[in-house]
């Protein structure tokens, strides 16, 4: 999927829930915990530029090294995220991310390509930031703009460190200082 204005030109396994309303996405913003601190008026000015997805067992929501120009975050279901060996003859799944859990916001931020493939093994529900949107916040609604950062930021550090700490003990394990 290339980029959030068209995940469902892609495919049909992944489709825009027309139903939702800014209101209906700002409610499921307030339950996730990336956004539990924020305001409500944040969170409503969020909400706008969210798009909700509904996501078919089976659907890949992007593949390692496509253009990062959205994230997602699960609303249901989960995503499996695996990472291809270096000539590529083999993929391993690394994660899980379920409910509240982020797709894709490293790339978002920094513009490089994916640097893992994410895909569904069951039917789940989806919120989609584009880079579009992502960039609109952050130059129009400086203070929900930075509350959204700054939060992202916070949820990377978390995975960096929790990274560091499995890379330490696989050393450990193997005898390496």
């Amino acid at each position: 999927m290339k980029t959030a204005n068209h995940l469902s030109d892609r495919s049909n396994s992944i489709r825009l829930a027309t139903e939702a309303t800014s209101e209906d996405i700002a409610n499921l913003l307030l339950n996730l915990p990336l956004f539990e601190i924020l305001e409500r008026k944040e969170v409503a000015i969020l909400s706008r530029h969210f798009k909700l997805y509904s996501v078919d067992a089976g659907a890949v929501l992007f593949t390692e090294g496509d253009a990062g120009d959205f994230m997602a975050i699960v609303v249901s279901g989960s995503a499996d995220l695996s990472k291809g060996s270096e000539d590529g003859s083999v993929r391993s799944k690394f994660a899980t991310a379920g409910s509240g859990k982020l797709l894709g916001e490293m790339a978002l931020i920094d513009g490089e390509p994916r640097s893992a493939s994410a895909a569904f093994e069951k039917s789940a529900k989806i919120l989609v930031l584009s880079r579009e949107s992502f960039e609109s916040i952050i130059s129009e609604y400086e203070k929900a703009g930075i509350a959204l950062l700054w939060r992202l930021c916070r949820n990377i550090s978390h995975r960096l460190r929790q990274t560091t700490g499995m890379l330490l003990d696989s050393q450990r394990m193997q005898g390496r200082p």
